[in-house]
């Protein structure tokens, strides 16, 4: 990782010490690491239930927020979807997308996985009953399992009302911190993704910051940086993938990002910043112009790979002789995105832009998650630089109660 060094973040720099030790104090205080720690019982606990999935041709995956982008992220990994199942993330309640993909499907050759933290979502809820009652050949209790969590709640109603499986979620785990648990490993088992690799790479990332100091921190380092920006009134965080692999993993961090930091602290004062999903080499034809002319209200990471895969080695020939075909000659597509992050990141570093690049070697499930856990740590560091609460989100409780009062006026 490098990043540019401000001299203000020496303003910070006094408050390192004791986020550092916060971070390493996470071991025994945050539940995740635990739940890491013992990662090898929870897939031998899944692997049934995703071998009876492993049977459907398709299988949706019904949720929103933390119980739907960390399994979208994750199962991102299977690049071919010609080997069934094939997997259909519904995290909206758009009910022109839903009933076409419904209509789309043979319902008995389809396997259902719903998922909800606390049991009561509206829109889980919603989604759920709608399938079953739309599809009248569908057998929930064979065809579908819920993960939710070991209390009373709607799902378990729904659930015992229709003899469906439930599977328990962690309820010391948030929904935008559960990748690592069932909620986002048994959709990545049904995928067939290295789940025991992924978990693997969480756990180094955590382990890396046992053996660092408050200098070679990276979790710590990038949350000191990006609170330092804020300060001085950069109110956007830029996540610039240069993969399509990570364009889910990106959303994923948005809402971890989000959703953890943008809040008051004991005084009043309000903190985060607004994360920004960015692909390239796509977004430098529709937002670099901003970036590079546009407010210095943003910080950029960039992520990108050592090396770009190159379609089965196709090198292009001297063939035409046109300007524009002749720079690509005997160069293949990979390369042309190696050049393209280089010259962008080149750039915008000319430009004078705050960022920082994180240079993947291979994406594969332990760099995932590796990748998902240092972002993890890097917001819990932001939180506490700035005192807010990461595990908590008040602030859209007062929407979704009056999203029930209005459902009811409606008529």
């Amino acid at each position: 990782m490098t990043e540019l060094n401000p001299t203000f973040v020496n303003d910070l720099w006094q408050q390192a010490p004791g986020v550092f030790n916060y971070l390493k104090d996470l071991r025994t205080s945050w539940p995740l690491i635990s739940h890491l720690q013992n990662s090898d019982a929870t897939i031998e606990a899944l692997l049934p239930h995703a071998k009876a999935f492993q049977i459907f041709s398709d299988v949706i995956i019904l949720g929103t927020g933390g119980s739907s982008l960390g399994g979208q992220a994750l199962t991102s990994l299977a690049r071919s979807s010609a080997i069934p199942p094939k997997l259909h993330f519904i995290d909206n309640i758009d009910s022109a997308t839903f009933h076409a993909l419904l209509q789309n499907l043979t319902p008995h050759k389809t396997g259902v996985l719903t998922i909800s933290k606390s049991g009561n979502t509206a829109e889980t809820l919603m989604q759920t009953l709608t399938l079953i009652q739309t599809w009248k050949t569908f057998n929930p209790s064979t065809q579908m399992r819920i993960i939710t969590e070991n209390k009373q709640n709607a799902m378990r109603e729904l659930a015992n009302a229709y003899d469906i499986v439930c599977l328990d979620h962690p309820d010391d785990v948030g929904g935008r911190f559960s990748v690592f648990t069932s909620v986002g490993l048994l959709p990545a088992l049904i995928a067939d993704i290295d789940v025991k690799a992924f978990c693997e790479g969480g756990l180094e990332a955590f382990q890396i910051i046992e053996e660092a100091t408050p200098e070679t921190c990276t979790p710590l380092s990038g949350a000191l940086m990006q609170v330092a920006y804020k300060n001085h009134g950069l109110s956007n965080t830029v996540l610039f993938a240069y993969t399509n692999g990570l364009s889910k993993f990106c959303e994923w961090f948005a809402q971890l990002w989000a959703e953890s930091l943008g809040k008051r602290d004991a005084s009043g004062n309000t903190h985060g910043t607004t994360p920004i999903k960015a692909i390239g080499a796509i977004d430098q034809h529709s937002q670099l112009q901003l970036y590079l002319d546009g407010p210095r209200d943003k910080f950029f990471t960039f992520l990108t790979l050592e090396k770009q895969e190159s379609l089965n080695n196709i090198i292009l020939p001297d063939a035409l002789k046109h300007p524009s075909i002749i720079s690509l000659n005997n160069h293949s597509m990979g390369d042309l995105m190696l050049a393209e992050q280089k010259a962008t990141i080149d750039t915008m570093r000319r430009h004078g832009c705050p960022l920082r690049q994180v240079e993947i070697q291979q994406l594969n499930a332990e760099n995932l998650g590796a990748l998902m856990m240092h972002f993890m740590l890097e917001t819990l560091a932001a939180a506490k630089f700035w005192n807010v609460n990461p595990f908590d989100q008040p602030a859209v409780e007062e929407g979704k109660v009056l999203a029930i009062e209005y459902l009811q006026k409606i008529v």
